[in-house]
């Protein structure tokens, strides 16, 4: 569902993650050959950045959990190792310019599931931001995030870290990371945060 339209999201005492996305209405006949389309893009750091602003500001019971090498090791965490954590969940390849520059967007209505699904990749082989995908449940105004995924690389020439990180609409967080050395077995850790309790 290529021009599927999503409402703003409206914060409130009592945040309803939402979000806008509208179609794209300008053409490059109406503004010339040569002028670029300006495209419009969900606002994927806008809405993770409410999410955070709204942990913030409740007085959460946040819990950290650390998963390595088959053990857990849980602990309460403040809003500042809280904000610390989930702003890797924000990289500057999410600043609407550089993103809108690097990605395609795709988008559809899964038939089964309900949920409209907005999958943004990119053919830059360099390390960073590679892929992002939001699901949203669609309402006549406000449709509901339900979740964020990001996938981002780094390393050097003899190592390559992969992050993949998936955010849950008002309730969780989690970071999985894979360290590949170039020779040797792929070493995992997870980084779940969890702040509503009935995850």
């Amino acid at each position: 569902m290529k021009n599927a339209c999503i409402g703003l999201i409206a914060l409130s005492a009592f945040i309803s993650p939402a979000c806008q996305h509208r179609s794209q209405t300008a053409s490059r006949s109406s503004q010339g050959a040569d002028t670029p389309v300006k495209k419009n893009f969900f606002p994927v750091r806008d809405f993770l950045k409410s999410e955070i602003a709204h942990v913030d500001s409740i007085p959460f019971k946040m819990v950290e959990y650390r998963i390595a090498n088959g053990k857990t090791d849980s602990s309460i965490i403040n809003t500042q190792k809280f904000d610390q954590l989930a702003s890797a969940f924000i990289p500057d390849d999410l600043d609407s310019s550089r993103f809108e520059e690097r990605f395609e967007e795709n988008s559809f209505l899964d038939q089964t599931t309900k949920l409209l699904t907005f999958t943004y990749s990119t053919k830059d082989s360099s390390f960073g931001l590679r892929r992002v995908d939001v699901l949203a449940e669609p309402h006549l105004t406000n449709d509901r995030v339900q979740s964020v995924y990001l996938e981002m690389s780094s390393g050097r020439e003899d190592s390559l870290v992969l992050k993949k990180m998936y955010w849950k609409a008002g309730k969780s967080f989690s970071i999985l990371q894979i360290y590949q050395p170039e020779n040797g077995k792929a070493i995992t850790s997870q980084t779940k945060v969890v702040w509503d309790s009935s995850e």
